[in-house]
């Protein structure tokens, strides 16, 4: 199957598992409309997914269909990718534990590796996003994609330019 189709499963994987839902539990909340066997050829991009399927499945999470499909760059110039990114300690503390869990630990760790605790945000690199998006399978554009939509995720500031010395 295309890398698209493999795109959208892992979109798919991700919405289902961030609600904490296994394939079972998807067939028995769709009305057996949604086969947990039909479902996982879809995560994997095995198979190609229909309109109506995925107007269904994005019904049945509660999301809007646009949130089931990966993100295309623009066909022009590379998209630019933050390096870093900031999370919102306050707001991942709203968050429901079967959400933010993982992350929670993930977090608890990072600051322990930088004696980094008085903060109300903890700054992710390129690699921590990577780690992050392993422990919850999915690719690190996808986690960005969803931390985006818990509301936790702040663009980092850049550092600030020191202003120039005057000479005396």
């Amino acid at each position: 199957m295309s890398g698209y189709s493999q795109k959208v499963g892992a979109r798919l994987r991700s919405l289902r598992k961030q609600r904490g839902l296994t394939l079972q539990q998807v067939e028995v909340l769709s009305s057996k409309r949604l086969k947990g066997s039909l479902l996982a050829a879809y995560e994997r991009g095995d198979r190609n997914i229909s309109v109506s399927r995925l107007h269904q499945i994005a019904m049945l999470y509660a999301v809007a269909v646009t949130q089931l499909l990966p993100e295309e760059p623009d066909t022009g110039a590379e998209p630019d990718a933050p390096s870093k990114m900031a999370i919102d300690l306050d707001k991942l503390s709203g968050l429901p534990e079967r959400q933010s869990a993982q992350l929670s630990r993930h977090i608890a760790t990072l600051q322990q590796q930088r004696r980094d605790f008085d903060t109300a945000v903890v700054t992710f690199r390129a690699d921590d996003l990577e780690q992050l998006a392993q422990a919850y399978r999915t690719t690190p554009e996808m986690l960005r994609r969803s931390l985006q939509e818990w509301g936790i995720l702040r663009r980092a500031s850049p550092p600030h330019p020191h202003p120039p010395e005057e000479a005396d």
